[in-house]
């Protein structure tokens, strides 16, 4: 078969984002959603290849004026008030968070309303 180019680029991806997930012990159907709606955004999903490339966000996107960075941020300071914590200790898991922080911010595009307010509203304890 000549002429056929192969790319396994986003099975390398899908993989490597399935061994953080694994790692950060999520679940597998939220997994699966998470990649689903990874693939239906473009600049969600280069967003994802540098954080599995670099370990950091590229924060090229904002959504309603919010980056991965301040998702990531925001999913921090929601587990410090959880935990009853003043600080992520070394028993939270960042994978998780960032991970998280793509979920939040996948949901924001598709609701940027709602999502929004879910963010600006604050975290007091009886939000959670």
């Amino acid at each position: 078969m000549q002429g056929i180019v192969y790319d396994a680029t986003k099975i390398k991806v899908c993989q490597a984002f399935y061994e953080i997930c694994d790692y950060a012990e999520l679940d597998r159907q939220w997994a699966d959603d998470l990649w689903k709606d990874v693939l239906t955004h473009p600049q969600i999903y280069e967003e994802m290849v540098y954080y599995i490339e670099h370990h950091t966000f590229l924060d090229k996107i904002k959504v309603c004026g919010y980056s991965l960075c301040d998702l990531y941020v925001w999913q921090m300071s929601r587990y410090n008030l959880i935990k009853d914590v003043g600080k992520n200790s070394r028993t939270c898991n960042k994978e998780k968070m960032a991970m998280q922080a793509f979920r939040t911010l996948t949901d924001l595009m598709e609701n940027p309303e709602e999502f929004r307010k879910r963010l600006e509203d604050g975290q007091g304890m009886d939000k959670l």
